[in-house]
């Protein structure tokens, strides 16, 4: 900022329009650094009285600046006789007290010659807000960390025992001899692998709250083929947008309700087929989720659909699906069979 180039002023002009500023304002001499004015509001903070200041200086009121070290940072202006100085320090008042102040510094000219012209704002109460909000959002931090912890902690343990009765299952059916009793057991085992997946996927990727639906409907298409074993018949064809993350309370219904539809698939379209191709296309908009499940097998008109079956699947499906409010269509031709799920995001 240049020097100022108004009208000539004198300093006891400038004393009318700045006693009662709110800022505490002085003026003080280029050469000895002599107080000229000091407004009201100055003086009331710091106790002195303006014939008390006429004996000090501004490295008197600040603590943290020598004589020395004042001269060497207003020297710039001097020489430049441009410019301005804002920097933050400390006054000392009279009492011996302490309070943050903010410095404006500028060279002003005066009839005859220059002056310094300064207004101090008290930052005292902005700092110790400043502080506190420091040391809140460290609280918050140690907070979030140990949050961290503790969910991760808990998907470890969930995890863990939903293997262990995973592996238990697996146990049973291989030693029942009445097939509908394995083929039961064998579907509890699969569906209680789905949601082990997903704690596995929270307890691995370090965000434990949140699941990409992508990945995770990846991962379960090959899961269940394979415990199907039938990896040699079925093709897959995947088109997901990836992206899309849901909380462990939708995430996990949804993908149920898709290993449903997709074990349904796997199960009953290719009956009469040697090979087929089952496929999910995933993508979302601003408002939902949408999920399409599709096969090339024989269709309704020899499979029934999934919305008039009456087993535990159908009863699992219909009641997640309504758990995450979401809605199901079915078409079925010589062609395939499609479900597409929408589900709302909010």
């Amino acid at each position: 900022m240049p020097l100022r180039e108004t009208l000539p002023m004198t300093a006891s002009q400038l004393g009318l329009i700045v006693e009662d500023a709110a800022s505490e304002i002085y003026i003080f001499s280029v050469t000895d650094f002599a107080f000229l004015l000091v407004n009201r509001g100055a003086r009331e903070n710091l106790g002195y009285t303006f014939e008390e200041l006429r004996n000090l200086t501004p490295w008197d009121l600040k603590p943290e600046l020598s004589e020395a070290q004042f001269r060497e940072k207003v020297r710039p202006l001097l020489e430049s006789d441009s410019g301005d100085l804002v920097f933050e320090t400390v006054h000392q008042r009279k009492d011996g007290s302490l309070y943050d102040v903010s410095v404006h510094l500028q060279l002003l000219r005066q009839d005859d010659g220059r002056i310094f012209f300064a207004a101090i704002r008290d930052i005292t109460h902005e700092n110790k807000l400043k502080q506190a909000l420091v040391q809140r959002g460290e609280e918050l931090e140690q907070a979030l960390a140990s949050r961290e912890v503790l969910l991760q902690e808990v998907n470890h343990r969930v995890k863990n025992s939903l293997q262990v009765v995973t592996a238990l299952l697996q146990l049973h059916a291989r030693e029942v001899k009445d097939d509908n009793l394995k083929a039961a057991l064998l579907d509890a085992r699969n569906r209680i692998a789905v949601v082990a997946s997903i704690h596995q996927r929270l307890y691995m990727n370090g965000e434990h709250s949140l699941v990409d639906v992508a990945e995770f409907l990846e991962e379960l298409v090959t899961a269940t083929i394979r415990s199907l074993s039938i990896q040699d018949k079925i093709s897959t064809k995947l088109d997901l947008q990836h992206g899309i993350s849901l909380g462990i309370d939708r995430a996990v219904p949804l993908a149920l309700v898709v290993a449903e539809l997709l074990t349904n698939s796997l199960k009953y379209a290719f009956a009469e087929k040697e090979k087929g191709t089952v496929g999910i296309d995933l993508n979302s908009d601003d408002s939902a989720i949408t999920v399409r499940i599709y096969d090339d097998g024989m269709g309704f008109a020899q499979a029934e659909p999934v919305s008039s079956q009456a087993g535990l699947g159908t009863k699992i499906i219909r009641a997640l699906s309504k758990q995450i409010r979401a809605t199901l269509s079915e078409k079925s031709g010589q062609d395939g069979t499609e479900v597409t799920l929408v589900m709302p995001l909010t």
